[in-house]
């Protein structure tokens, strides 16, 4: 049977990342939906120009998908079934519509359900509390007609399975890959020596006290942090977590490299002798994410540290986990003093990046087809 892949509001690297590996054989539009104060502000550009992916962007006006929906709506199916039925001649068969959000719900309702994927990245509604509810009404439409439901993190698995039961047999678990930009080519090489690094978010996701006692117990070890720092600058105009990062940024041992472009990011992880993850293990956003950087940290060969979210828990043999202070203490003294293996961790990261994940994606939606 030939296959034909249309994304909707392909916005994140992560979902053009598993398109792209898709148009290696067989016909792929990724299209991205903005309205238009955010297209204006952001300015999006597409992750790479030089595959077989069909790129389509939409801009549409405020209130599109949210207050106006209503009004858009005939707009939006006539735009998203038009290029279902190009990839249908083009393909021979019904294309497989994948939809990441759940706003897209109203917009898909003329797919049939063995063709539509809802493709869950996060928790939307933590996103926006006071239409939780809503979000939540549209995320369970999109659940009951999709014929597969895939969620990047398992706790998204397990959370709506119990608010689906009735679907939960068709909700599956399908975390992130890894870009190959991100394996590291020379593992083999120095890094800093008794260096740690922690690359990405660095706001309250990031339990900000528990860095500051780390790095307290292990006063000879360089602690690097790198990312944007947003908020207020004034220690009198902070909120409590943002004290906290304040003094733990300031501590002898901790160095704010600052934020660095995407394309330099892989060279930070493959740079320390350790990369960690302290991120809050109960944090809502961390019980519901698969964050990237648990690959990308795997792939530069370095050993890994972190906190006990849920998603680490898949990977005991390529992950150290501790839940205080003077476990992930330890735990960064002795992958200092004896870091494991590097080639096989890079390997394992090689076996799990996206060309991998879009195997196992054509598996999994044609299981219901």
């Amino acid at each position: 049977m030939a296959q034909s892949f249309l994304f909707l509001s392909a916005n994140t690297p992560w979902v053009y990342a598993l398109a792209k590996e898709l148009a290696v054989d067989a016909p792929v539009t990724a299209m991205q939906l903005y309205d238009l104060p955010n297209y204006r502000r952001l300015r999006p550009q597409w992750p790479e120009e030089d595959s077989t992916v069909r790129r389509r962007r939409v801009v549409m006006p405020p209130g599109y998908a949210g207050s106006l929906e209503r009004l858009h709506r005939p707009l939006m199916r006539g735009i998203i079934k038009a290029e279902a039925l190009r990839l249908q001649r083009q393909a021979g068969e019904a294309s497989f519509v994948i939809a990441p959000y759940p706003y897209l719900a109203p917009w898909v309702r003329f797919v049939a359900p063995e063709r539509l994927v809802y493709y869950n990245l996060d928790d939307y509604a933590l996103y926006n509390p006071p239409r939780a509810n809503s979000i939540r009404v549209q995320e369970d439409e999109l659940i009951a007609q999709a014929g597969t439901t895939l969620c990047l993190s398992t706790y998204q698995v397990e959370q709506l399975s119990k608010r689906n039961p009735h679907h939960a047999d068709k909700i599956r678990h399908f975390p992130l890959g890894v870009t190959d930009e991100f394996l590291n080519p020379n593992p083999e090489r120095a890094p800093m020596a008794n260096t740690v690094g922690y690359v990405g978010n660095l706001a309250d996701r990031v339990d900000w006290p528990l860095v500051a006692a780390v790095a307290d117990l292990l006063p000879e070890v360089s602690f690097h942090f790198v990312g944007f720092l947003n908020g207020p600058r004034d220690l009198d105009q902070m909120n409590a977590w943002q004290r906290a990062r304040h003094a733990a940024l300031a501590r002898p041992n901790v160095v704010y490299e600052g934020g660095v472009p995407q394309a330099e990011v892989r060279q930070h992880y493959w740079r320390y002798a350790v990369n960690w993850m302290p991120y809050d293990a109960q944090h809502p956003f961390n019980l519901a994410a698969c964050p990237t950087k648990i690959m990308d940290a795997i792939a530069s060969g370095r050993p890994f540290v972190s906190t006990p979210t849920p998603e680490v828990r898949h990977s005991p043999e390529w992950i150290a986990i501790a839940d205080d202070a003077q476990g992930l203490a330890s735990l960064i003294a002795d992958a200092l003093r004896e870091p494991p293996p590097a080639r096989e961790r890079v390997e394992h990261a090689r076996a799990n990046n996206w060309r991998q994940r879009a195997a196992q994606f054509r598996a999994l939606v044609g299981d219901r087809a």
